[in-house]
């Protein structure tokens, strides 16, 4: 194995620094509900963190017709309290098995819960252990100097830095998701259905791999290896929910999995995108010139602007995915590029036009981006871009974190130059957008 240069160590060593020193700070505020879901799971058990049994489901079932209620019906929630708040789990089994385990070591630790940093370090090092996987990843992907650069690219950017400051978790499953992607540049399509399910019990943002895992069996596998593919994404999904399957939850369990697709009313749940924008013309309209933009619930926006936001968001999800699938079946069989590209064009497509997007649903891209490092000339300068607007789109929202900056200076920041910067930044994702959707269809390989 190549060694890396005392440059590269030095680097790796600054961003393990900044992810240590942040280890047991607070983060940005959904720390707080993955830790009262941590304490719940550890103490009163994994199988009713969701809601009822199966049994009580389907009585309720019953109540409302028969068993294809299920399919339509609303599911009760398991409610409980932390620290004088309430709070319910709207993530899927994947993830409370690791805050499970989390909650263990810190009661274990901990029996007397007085050391609210060590929680925060406990639950930190699961996007830590992650990002080291990732960076692994990364540098395997290619050899010599190459992959060390695709390492640091991702290791030291500066937007998962911040991520890290805040607390987010989405490298544990993009660390997944990076394995499916290249297991699937390796053609290798069963390992990689296998991994999409296992990301896709982690986080819900693991299905925009779908659409481009989907084509590729379509056009690149026989049937055989559709059936295999298949039972290895059962196999890996029934290992994952065989805690709650066996403690007769299990209907509860796929209702968590389902509640992040569903349970977001607003417009935009601070994505700097096309509804992000849509919803400052409106306050615009209704209150004057250059407000501070804020968020919308769907509802109101219907309301003020007399249209429904999440139709039009869906045509332009289905015309966006086409536009990808379209780009990527134009694609040389053997392009290397053409699987991180799709998928990385598939999360900025969802990220653009979909209603109820948060402010760190494109991480995904920044993981996947690195691949591109020495295999394609605009790989550097798109990896510069998209690390700009997650970079921004954090910042401009969490600061860097409870307790560094009041919301008054985040506020004051935002209007310094007249407009709301966020919307400027929404409306530089397009731009950005235009640019990622042209380089692909001008790509020539290096």
């Amino acid at each position: 194995m190549d060694r890396p240069s005392r440059a590269v160590l030095l680097l790796l060593g600054l961003g393990l620094a900044v992810r240590l020193v942040a280890l047991p700070e607070p983060g940005m505020v959904d720390v707080k509900a993955w830790k009262a879901w941590s304490l719940e799971a550890a103490t009163r058990g994994l199988a009713a963190v969701y809601g009822p049994s199966d049994g009580e489901l389907l009585r309720l079932a019953r109540d409302h017709g028969g068993l294809g209620a299920l399919a339509s019906m609303p599911f009760p929630r398991a409610f409980f309290t932390y620290r004088g708040e309430e709070y319910y789990v709207d993530y899927p089994p994947g993830s409370m098995l690791l805050l499970w385990l989390v909650g263990r070591a810190y009661l274990a630790l901990d029996p007397d819960q007085s050391s609210g940093r060590l929680f925060n370090a406990l639950l930190n090092l699961l996007p830590l252990v992650a990002s080291a996987a990732v960076t692994w990843v990364l540098r395997r992907s290619a050899t010599g100097p190459e992959g060390w650069q695709r390492a640091v690219a991702f290791w030291c950017n500066p937007a998962l830095l911040l991520a890290s400051v805040l607390g987010y978790q989405d490298t544990v499953f993009g660390a997944v998701a990076l394995l499916a992607v290249v297991a699937a540049m390796r053609r290798r399509h069963v390992l990689a259905v296998a991994l999409l399910a296992g990301a896709g019990l982690l986080k819900p943002q693991a299905s925009l791999l779908v659409p481009t895992l989907a084509a590729l069996l379509f056009t690149d596998s026989r049937l055989k290896d559709w059936l295999r593919a298949g039972l290895a994404g059962l196999a890996v999904s029934a290992a994952v929910l065989a805690p709650w399957w066996a403690q007769g939850h299990l209907l509860s369990a796929l209702d968590g999995c389902r509640r992040p697709l569903v349970m977001d009313l607003n417009l935009s749940a601070q994505g700097l995108n096309v509804w992000w924008i849509a919803g400052y013309v409106v306050q615009w309209l209704r209150e004057g010139a250059w407000p501070l933009a804020r968020l919308l619930f769907l509802d109101d926006f219907n309301a003020l602007a007399g249209w429904d936001p999440v139709a039009v968001s869906r045509v332009l999800l289905l015309a966006g995915t086409a536009l990808n699938l379209g780009l990527l079946l134009r694609r040389p069989a053997d392009d290397p590029l053409k699987v991180p590209l799709a998928v990385i064009l598939q999360v900025h497509v969802y990220g653009l036009f979909g209603t109820g997007v948060h402010e760190n649903h494109t991480i995904l891209a920044l993981v996947l981006a690195p691949l591109l490092l020495g295999a394609w000339d605009n790989g550097r300068t798109l990896l510069a871009l998209l690390s700009t607007f997650l970079f921004l789109n954090l910042f401009l929202f969490e600061g860097l974190g409870r307790g560094v900056l009041r919301d008054r200076q985040l506020y004051r920041l935002r209007l310094l130059a007249g407009v709301d910067l966020t919307v400027l930044v929404a409306l530089a994702h397009v731009a950005l957008f235009v640019i990622l959707v042209f380089w692909i269809v001008r790509r020539r390989r290096s």
